[in-house]
């Protein structure tokens, strides 16, 4: 099996509708597999859902609680049983054969332990963020640039080729089985937010490469699979949550007495947009009992 793609629905199955069909009209030459799971959706939708998958060799995964990205992820994971592991959200839509033109570039190439590809939008308009730099105490003190000048500068080049980055997008993935699984994998720890920056730090760690890969482009429709949940603390906590993890504890303490000056004053200004995040700060910040995860 060269790859085993894993897709999670939540209360969104005509979106993963959608994500399948482009795989099947797009991916040629690629044995795969598609990995479904479902994040403890309404019996409506998975009725919906489950009609489509009926009489597909398609694996259908039920869980009774919702396990959030990470956790949904990694239950797929599980079942997989690909050389290469492509984890892509159910609001993207495949435009090409990008799967094949991964999977040749990761062959060829030992230590691209992830990459991901350009997002763009239904009329084709490319994302600011497909790839960027790690939000880290550097991040916050110092202006920074955008992906793109900044990895013009650092790679010398116009980044029409693949390039190494700190960062690629969460909504399409595309690992070496042995490095997702020596990096340890999605923290089920993380609901939502960060997991790709989690991961890419740990893959960092263990000596592989985080490309970008400029050659290919998919649609994303953008959180249309989370827009009904409440979610505006989990930035926060999951932000936090990596950085303990991942850093020292002193430089972790520094980066959140800046966050706790910088969302303060811009509480003042626009309360509805940082005081809940001020307030889960002054709690303690990464206090996962926070979360919105079961």
């Amino acid at each position: 099996m060269d790859i085993s793609i894993i897709i999670i629905n939540f209360n969104s199955s005509n979106y993963t509708i959608n994500c399948i069909e482009s795989i099947y009209k797009y991916t040629k030459d690629v044995n795969y597999e598609i990995i479904v799971v479902d994040n403890n959706s309404s019996y409506e939708d998975i009725e919906t859902l489950s009609a489509f998958l009926e009489g597909k060799p398609i694996t259908f995964l039920k869980s009774k609680v919702n396990l959030g990205f990470g956790g949904g992820n990694h239950f797929g994971y599980q079942f997989a049983k690909g050389n290469h592991y492509a984890f892509i959200n159910n609001d993207a839509e495949l435009t090409e054969n990008s799967l094949l033109k991964l999977l040749n570039y990761s062959n060829k190439n030992k230590k691209a332990g992830v990459i991901g590809l350009h997002q763009v939008n239904k009329d084709n308009e490319r994302f600011k963020y497909s790839y960027r730099q790690f939000i880290d105490l550097k991040y916050h003190l110092f202006k920074q640039k955008k992906p793109q000048k900044y990895y013009s500068k650092k790679t010398n080049s116009d980044l029409t080729s693949p390039f190494e980055v700190d960062i690629v997008s969460g909504a399409f993935m595309f690992f070496k089985k042995e490095a997702y699984e020596v990096a340890g994998g999605f923290d089920p720890n993380i609901f939502l937010f960060y997991e790709e920056m989690d991961i890419c730090l740990r893959l960092k760690d263990k000596g592989y490469q985080t490309i970008f890969y400029p050659e290919s482009t998919f649609i994303h429709y953008m959180g249309q699979s989370s827009a009904n949940v409440k979610i505006k603390n989990e930035f926060t906590i999951s932000y936090l949550y990596v950085i303990q993890k991942n850093y020292s504890y002193f430089y972790y303490f520094v980066l959140k007495l800046i966050l706790l000056l910088k969302y303060g004053f811009k509480s003042i200004i626009k309360p509805k947009k940082y005081f809940s995040s001020f307030k889960i700060l002054l709690k303690g910040g990464n206090a996962l009992v926070y979360s919105m995860k079961p």
